[in-house]
C-alpha cells in the first residue's frame, strides 16, 4: 500500500538520530557518505573483486537514487554524542570527570576497546567525527546537538556544531543544566530537563518530515504547471 498516505510524509526521507556511542555512528555514517561524495570512485572499490560489497549495485538501484547514488540523510539529531575518542583533555572532560554515566576512566576503556591504543587510530575521522576536514562536513545535512552543562563531551558538541555552521551548515546546539550524559530516557524517569529536551526532539523531526513533505508538494506542483 501507500505508506507515505498512512504515515503523512514520505517515506523516502531519512532523518537519523542517535545518543552518545549511537550519535558517534550516526555522524561516522554522515562523514562516511561526504567522503563518498567527494571521491565516488570508492563505490566501485569493491567490483575489482568481483566481490558484492553492498555499497553500489546498479541492477538495485531504484528511481529514487538514479540522479545521485550516494546520498546523506535529510536530517540529522544528535544527543551527547561521542564526535571524539581521542583522550585529549578538554575543559567540560576535566569538569564532568566524575560524570555517573560516563566517568573519565570509562571514556578512556571504551575508547581504546573501540579504536585501538594508539592516537592515530582515535582521531580517524570515521571513529572520531570531530576530526573531519572542512571538505566532508560541508555535506552534512540540517544537523540539531543536544548537550548538558555537565556532560564531560559538551566541549566535543560545541567545536563541532561551530564547525558546522563556519561550513555553512544549518546546525544548532542546545544544552540543558545540570544532567549527566546520555540523558534522552530521563525523561521517562520524570527529569522535567529531559522531558524538555524530548519535547524539542519531537518538534524537530515534525518539522523536518513535514518541511520535507512541503519540498516535496512543491517539486510535484511545479511539475504538473
Amino acid at each position: 500500500g501507500n505508506a507515505s498516505e498512512k504515515l503523512g510524509f514520505d517515506v523516502n526521507r531519512i532523518v537519523v538520530t542517535g545518543e552518545s556511542a549511537g550519535g558517534n555512528l550516526a555522524a561516522a555514517m554522515c562523514v562516511k557518505l561526504g567522503m563518498m561524495k567527494n571521491n565516488p570512485a570508492v563505490l566501485r572499490a569493491g567490483d575489482r573483486s568481483g566481490e558484492d560489497d553492498g555499497l553500489y549495485q546498479p541492477e538495485a538501484q531504484s528511481s529514487f537514487f538514479a540522479s545521485d547514488p550516494i546520498r546523506l540523510p535529510n536530517a540529522l539529531m544528535l544527543s551527547c554524542p561521542a564526535l571524539n575518542l581521542s583522550l585529549e583533555l578538554s575543559p567540560s572532560r576535566v569538569i564532568g570527570d566524575q560524570d555517573p554515566v560516563l566517568p573519565s576512566g570509562l571514556i578512556s576503556a571504551i575508547s581504546d576497546s573501540y579504536a585501538g591504543h594508539g592516537d592515530n587510530n582515535k582521531q580517524d575521522p570515521l571513529v572520531s567525527p570531530l576530526y573531519a576536514p572542512d571538505e566532508v562536513l560541508r555535506h552534512f545535512p540540517p544537523t540539531l546537538l543536544f548537550a548538558s552543562s555537565d556532560d564531560p563531551l559538551l566541549d566535543d558538541s560545541v567545536h563541532f556544531n561551530t564547525r558546522l555552521r563556519c561550513l555553512g551548515v544549518e546546525s544548532d546546539l542546545r544544552a540543558t543544566h545540570h544532567m549527566p550524559h546520555a540523558y534522552w530516557g530521563l525523561g521517562t524517569a520524570g527529569f522535567p530537563e529531559a522531558q524538555q529536551v524530548q519535547l524539542e526532539c519531537q518538534e524537530f523531526l515534525q518539522d523536518q518530515l513535514l518541511l520535507l513533505q512541503g519540498e516535496r508538494d512543491d517539486k510535484e506542483d511545479h511539475q504538473n504547471e
